[in-house]
């Protein structure tokens, strides 16, 4: 691919993610949850928004990515607000727990209106989840990517975020094991990061996702060089 080329590509991102449940502005006997420390490695504290974070609304059945795009597109609120949507899967006491996952959710008083709107849409929601500390998630999503060659992309809608293809796809264990090698043994800025894939060409390519409010090729390119020393 050409350096610079913007690609549009589906894909995946799995991640421990902290969750805390909401318990104001949602249906009864629904369950939806908030990421309240997303970026943990980065930020270690609770970044200030004023809007929602990754909201997850657990369902009764798993919704694929196709699904929950047509569904949230026929929901003006979210078509409005350009709301980014993606499935979700989480482990929790070892079962697959699903959910449609929303960012760019513009407030919380209107989550009911949201699961309303779900609803007439035939979604089905789950009464209830009992949640772990750190569940692991894998959310699959569009990425929209600029391609600055060698392995290296940049996010187009989230500016704090790109990614590194890898050689191969680690454990979670071991994906976290690498990055404390990284941060311990380098002089690559402060950075949170995860792991995934992309399908391009119908081909799945390994990647992790690098989060920063410092980032550029540079960095990037400092995580890559020590990542492909480890891995």
């Amino acid at each position: 691919m050409d350096s610079g080329k913007t690609i549009k590509v589906c894909g995946s991102i799995t991640k421990k993610e902290s969750l805390a449940l909401i318990t104001s502005n949602i249906l009864e006997h629904t369950a939806v949850a908030e990421a309240n420390m997303p970026y943990a490695n980065y930020y270690g504290r609770i970044p200030d928004k004023p809007q929602p974070n990754s909201l997850f609304l657990f369902t009764e059945r798993f919704y694929t990515l196709e699904e929950a795009l047509r569904l949230t597109q026929n929901i003006d609120i979210c078509a409005k607000n350009k709301v980014n949507t993606a499935s979700a899967v989480f482990l929790l006491h070892g079962h697959r727990i699903p959910a449609i996952r929303i960012r760019n959710f513009p407030d919380y008083q209107h989550l009911i209106m949201l699961q309303e709107c779900y609803i007439k849409l035939g979604v089905k929601f789950t009464r209830k989840v009992q949640l772990e500390k750190e569940p692991v998630v894998t959310v699959s999503k569009c990425f929209s990517l600029k391609d600055s060659g060698k392995g290296i992309y940049f996010d187009k809608q989230e500016p704090n975020e790109g990614y590194i293809t890898l050689p191969r796809r680690p454990e979670i264990v071991e994906f976290e094991e690498l990055m404390n090698k990284v941060r311990n043994n380098s002089d690559c800025l402060f950075f949170d990061a995860a792991i995934g894939g992309l399908i391009i060409n119908s081909r799945v390519q390994d990647m992790m996702r690098v989060y920063s409010g410092h980032l550029d090729l540079k960095m990037l390119k400092c995580i890559q060089n020590e990542v492909l020393k480890w891995i």
